[in-house]
């Protein structure tokens, strides 16, 4: 078996398939100019590449190894979103066995489907335990008969309205982690959740109703929201741009901040101006602090200038 990218160039019986793969075939599948569908690699993934024990603690290592971070030392709370009821209940006992110090739950539409009652008695005996823990935690009593009570408590919770409105000095009573299949990705609007996890790949509209949930600003500790998505990104990001070009009509002007490369290619490209600007005034080291009086001649073309250079810097 060809092991490295040297094996299966050198080898006449891969090197084929390893260039058409790696370089003819796109990560995300999409229609071209004539409207037919492109397949790409990320279509050929099969579901089970997703709904494994390995991709799930690798979802919640992140997010444990993040947390503090995200959340400004746990002042804003999280929501992730999954694929389906079964996927939430499992990332709810992973979290409460890895992190039982995470403050989580999970919501989602209670029921029963009359073509399974095996995974109807599951999913009620998984909710009891979601409850019971929620009812511990917080000093409730909701049970599958009062889970309408359940989710609005969650709700204004996470939100910090009526009852909670001073949530932010009782930490203890925070919810640090909402797991949701379809819930609360729609309608919800709180300031005080800050980051999206989406182990799902929604589509459209549904993308620009789910990241609206992290879009409140809220001083200088949430300039921006935060999303994270685990399943197939090139797909995503494909689908992110369609959304962002059906509903904003292609001007999606201060909708995503900058990744940290383009912030660093900003700032190289300000220190090359800034340098050249000293340099003109004969300034060749500017590493050292420099007293604009001790060169009187240009002091006042420069700050001119700087002025002018880095007004868009400045804002």
């Amino acid at each position: 078996m060809t092991t490295s990218e040297a094996a299966a160039l050198a080898d006449p019986g891969t090197s084929e398939r390893y260039l058409h793969w790696t370089e003819e075939v796109p990560m995300a599948g999409y229609r071209d100019r004539d409207g037919v569908w492109v397949t790409g690699i990320e279509n050929l993934l099969p579901p089970a590449q997703y709904r494994c024990t390995e991709h799930r603690g690798a979802v919640v290592r992140h997010i444990r190894e993040n947390r503090g971070r995200l959340s400004r030392g746990g002042r804003f709370h999280a929501i992730l979103a999954t694929s389906s009821i079964e996927e939430a209940i499992e990332y709810y006992r992973l979290f409460r066995t890895e992190d039982p110090g995470l403050k989580a739950t999970a919501l989602y539409e209670t029921g029963t489907d009359t073509d399974d009652a095996e995974r109807d008695f599951a999913r009620d005996e998984a909710t009891v335990q979601i409850l019971a823990d929620y009812n511990e935690r917080y000093g409730k009593h909701f049970d599958l008969g009062s889970y309408g009570g359940f989710k609005k408590d969650v709700a204004l919770r996470l939100a910090h309205k009526k009852h909670y409105t001073n949530l932010e000095h009782t930490p203890e009573q925070q919810l640090d982690l909402l797991i949701v299949v379809d819930q609360m990705l729609t309608g919800f609007d709180s300031k005080w959740v800050n980051t999206l996890y989406l182990d799902k790949v929604p589509k459209y509209e549904n993308i620009i109703q789910a990241f609206s949930r992290t879009n409140r600003l809220f001083g200088p500790d949430k300039p921006f929201g935060n999303i994270y998505y685990y399943r197939k990104p090139h797909t995503m990001q494909r689908l992110i741009d369609e959304a962002v070009e059906l509903y904003s009509g292609n001007r999606p002007t201060g909708l995503f901040t900058d990744r940290l490369a383009a912030h660093l290619r900003q700032m190289n490209e300000a220190y090359r101006r800034l340098r050249e600007v000293f340099v003109q005034e004969g300034i060749e080291d500017f590493g050292h602090s420099v007293r604009f009086h001790d060169h009187p001649t240009g002091a006042r073309a420069s700050r001119k200038l700087l002025q002018v250079e880095f007004s868009w810097v400045w804002g």
